[in-house]
């Protein structure tokens, strides 16, 4: 009988233990590392391109699918925090030849800020700069900062 009241209170103590040892900052709720944020125009104005095929390719020469963006005026990417240079194809239709896409490198210098215990550190995307390697559909690409640290505001306007 004892033994039992022991038992009961051993358990009763480790699921308080559990319970009471969380605090708030073990989760972490927002996206730490920013992704490129790109608007898409057209004549000095929005426009929402209806199919958008965006590749990425990888620091192993792999190119990896971004996904289909759809009726969609700005979209955000993200870049690779591991390197200093993205490699993005852009094309309209799915089974476009490499000649025909557009391609667009991102150059950058990180940096790491410490975020919080529950989400540890952000990459920070500082001396940003745009080339058009190759453009097919698109007019311009326009830079609109330098730095990358947030995805509040548009990084990168890309004329069509």
């Amino acid at each position: 009988m004892f033994q039992k009241k022991i038992n009961i209170l051993f358990v009763l103590f480790f699921i308080g233990l559990l319970v009471f040892s969380c605090v708030d900052d073990d989760v972490c709720d927002k996206v730490t590392t920013p992704r490129l944020t790109i608007e898409l125009d057209s004549l000095g104005s929005k426009y929402k391109k209806t199919r958008l095929y965006v590749d990425r390719k990888m620091p192993d020469g792999s190119v990896h699918s971004e996904g289909v963006f759809l009726g969609k005026d700005s979209i955000q990417l993200p870049l690779n925090s591991l390197s200093d240079e993205t490699v993005f194809y852009l094309y309209d239709t799915l089974h476009t030849p490499d000649s025909s896409k557009n391609i667009i490198t991102i150059k950058y210098l990180t940096d790491q800020q410490f975020v919080s215990k529950a989400c540890g550190f952000k990459v920070i995307f500082n001396e940003v700069t745009y080339d058009a390697t190759a453009l097919t559909t698109i007019k311009s690409i326009t830079g609109q900062t330098n730095q990358i640290y947030n995805e509040s505001s548009t990084n990168l306007r890309i004329a069509y």
